[in-house]
């Protein structure tokens, strides 16, 4: 699985006129956990809690294919 959330998050940057959005005000205002939004955005994260991912999902008015998708390959892993 790969994560799309930063596309997600720049898609809501451009819509807001330029509103940053950082990983803690979107675990803030989402009411997902950091460390969850944060493995997205870095495509880290190996298990997902559905309820944060249902969160990001409310947040962004999306559905879990918007934030997840399936890819043959596994991601690589950026330290």
């Amino acid at each position: 699985m790969n994560s799309r959330l930063s596309i997600l998050i720049s898609e809501r940057f451009i819509r807001q006129g330029g509103r940053r959005l950082g990983i803690r005000k979107i675990a803030e205002e989402s009411g997902a956990h950091v460390s969850t939004v944060q493995r997205l955005m870095n495509n880290s994260i190996r298990r997902v809690p559905l309820d944060d991912l249902a969160k990001l999902c409310r947040y962004f008015d999306c559905q879990v294919g918007d934030i997840l998708v399936y890819s043959p390959e596994p991601p690589a892993i950026m330290e």
